[in-house]
């Protein structure tokens, strides 16, 4: 087996992989630990959603130089794919739960929905594009899946840092309410 055609044997397994990510939505995942509180699966989806953004920015870069291998794209198409397959398996426990969770988590969980499908389906594209145009990297529709990837990830960060910053804040000002009210000590 040439180096080429495993590389595009490793990117078509790839490909059918993430191609699932859009569809377990709805399903339990076996992957993901349910014991987990949700404040601290919404923090590592958080982070996961991040590493997602930096690995999309990294094949952006790699699309940006036609002087790169196409084999320079497979590690970041794997932990990206990884990444979107990762936190829907941890949204898809969290609805499974959604009567248990607090109003501002069940808000989180909606706003990142349909981010992380749009995320799913271009990941999805830009393996595709890989499998298909080994050669052709550099195109713009190439650059645009990692972009939105990119772009769609960073707002799942950025959304959950703020429900989880907006959490803390109202603990906080419980804890204060508490310290002020007389009797309360």
């Amino acid at each position: 087996m040439t180096k080429r055609s495993f590389s595009i044997t490793l990117m078509a397994a790839i490909g059918s992989l993430v191609a699932i990510a859009p569809q377990s939505f709805g399903e339990t995942a076996s992957i993901v630990n349910t014991n987990q509180n949700p404040r601290t699966m919404l923090e590592e989806m958080r982070s996961v959603a991040s590493d997602s953004a930096t690995e999309a920015e990294h094949l952006r870069m790699y699309a940006a130089n036609s002087a790169l291998s196409s084999d320079s794209h497979l590690s970041p198409l794997w932990a990206l794919k990884y990444d979107v397959n990762q936190m829907s398996k941890e949204i898809s426990a969290l609805e499974a739960e959604r009567d248990t969770l607090q109003p501002w988590e069940q808000q989180a969980v909606d706003k990142v929905v349909p981010l992380l499908k749009e995320a799913a389906t271009n990941t999805e594209g830009a393996i595709e594009f890989f499998n298909n145009n080994h050669n052709f990297l550099w195109s713009p529709q190439y650059r645009t899946y990692t972009e939105n990837v990119k772009r769609d990830s960073d707002q799942i960060a950025k959304t959950l840092k703020n429900y989880l910053k907006y959490e803390k804040v109202q603990q906080e000002e419980e804890q204060l309410r508490s310290t002020i009210t007389p009797g309360a000590n």
